[in-house]
């Protein structure tokens, strides 16, 4: 045989392996990702069951609110993360277009969880400060992931109190073009945008201390900035 043939058909093979072990791989982080994402909505699913209990049945408000502060707490600590293994995943996917539906599924997730927040504090007493993140995903933000970096790390090490929810404003999906429509962002916007409790909107990135005094005004509790 050819020795230039036999090497071509051995680089073929090889490349063939590697593409169906990477096939393979990729396949495991989406049933993964998706076996997380089916739990979050899950748990969404059963707050909301709870809620319509709370409205008709229940008879005592305070234990109704009790259970519903510690469900949700769950719900938002196991969801959150999500994000950054989505991300990860994302910048070694090479063919599984399983990926959007699980980013829809994921963004559907955190914006009915912020949403549905407000109806608890209506519903509840509570002392939670939501803080939304909106960013651009349809083109590089640098500024975007610098302020996640400084939101996910050191303010929620200093105000525990605060939820921190991230969702794009240039995804096509109606509950997220509702929310961008709500606080006027579009992409005229100095991305990207921090909205606190559904009343303070900062535009572009924001230092450490700058995002801490807004939430404070809103009633976050914050420890002193590390060293």
């Amino acid at each position: 045989m050819n020795p230039f043939l036999k090497a071509a058909l051995l680089t073929l093979v090889v490349v063939a392996l590697a593409l169906a072990m990477a096939a393979q791989l990729d396949a495991v982080r989406a049933s993964e990702l998706r076996n997380s994402i089916d739990s979050a909505l899950f748990q969404n699913q059963e707050r909301q069951v709870a809620l319509h209990f709370g409205r008709v049945m229940a008879n005592d408000t305070a234990a109704q609110c009790a259970y519903l502060t510690r469900m949700r707490a769950k719900q938002l600590n196991d969801t959150y993360p999500l994000a950054l293994k989505i991300q990860d995943y994302e910048k070694n996917n090479l063919f599984n277009s399983e990926y959007e539906n699980i980013k829809t599924t994921y963004f559907l997730g955190v914006a009915d969880s912020y949403i549905s927040v407000f109806e608890q504090q209506q519903a509840c007493r509570s002392d939670e400060v939501p803080l939304l993140l909106v960013y651009r995903e349809k083109s590089a933000c640098p500024e975007c992931r610098a302020q996640n970096q400084i939101l996910s790390g050191l303010v929620a090490a200093r105000c525990p109190n605060v939820r921190i929810y991230a969702l794009p404003y240039d995804y096509p999906l109606m509950p997220l073009q509702m929310l961008a429509d709500r606080y006027n962002v579009s992409s005229e916007s100095r991305m990207p945008v921090t909205v606190i409790d559904d009343k303070i909107r900062l535009d572009g990135l924001r230092s450490e201390d700058e995002l801490v005094a807004a939430l404070v005004s809103r009633g976050a509790t914050c420890g002193p900035k590390q060293n």
